[in-house]
């Protein structure tokens, strides 16, 4: 079967907030059902695609999507790396585990992004963030799905919205790789 690509171009966030890593988890319209009735979702880095207001420019439209993403930051708090860490062209099926059967695809420019406010982060749009220290991110099973209980104390909830009982990560193995090679240099950030 021949692959399908949507012309689609995005802007993803490898995101560290007080050392850190900060993921977003899909919106509810987006949540998956399971055999059993259960629901999940795929938990996965800041960002999105580039649109039309963006002119183009990756790095505008990550700026754009953290802002909206993230409550309790202002655009000066962001700080973001002058060019992307690396540019994947992200097949779904390869990623999320409940796509196995699509054939979509996006090319996507991954930023290294730091947000230096100290304080406590919010979801804005999002059901919720996860705000995950490195270590703890690095142990977490890649593919398959978990309980939410797994990593319920790293859940900052968004007000009144009842979370799914599983998730999967949908995150390219490259960015394991690059906290596995700095996770050191991370983990003393504060």
């Amino acid at each position: 079967m021949e692959e399908k690509d949507e012309g689609i171009k995005g802007a993803e966030g490898i995101v560290l907030h007080n050392g850190k890593i900060i993921l977003g988890m899909q919106k509810a319209e987006r949540w998956y059902k399971l055999p059993n009735g259960e629901s999940a979702a795929i938990i996965k880095t800041i960002g999105g695609k580039i649109e039309t207001e963006d002119e183009n420019n990756s790095k505008k439209a990550l700026v754009r999507e953290v802002l909206e993403e993230i409550r309790g930051i202002e655009k000066s708090d962001i700080r973001i790396s002058q060019n992307p860490i690396f540019t994947k062209r992200v097949r779904m099926k390869e990623v999320n585990p409940f796509e196995r059967e699509s054939n979509l695809k996006m090319n996507a420019d991954f930023y290294a992004l730091f947000l230096m406010n100290k304080g406590k982060l919010h979801p804005n749009d999002l059901p919720a963030l996860i705000e995950i220290p490195v270590s703890r991110f690095l142990k977490l099973k890649f593919g398959s799905t978990e309980h939410i209980s797994t990593i319920q104390d790293c859940i900052i909830q968004n007000d009144n919205v009842e979370l799914p009982e599983n998730y999967a990560l949908m995150i390219p193995r490259e960015i394991k790789m690059i906290f596995e090679e700095i996770r050191g240099d991370l983990e003393n950030v504060r």
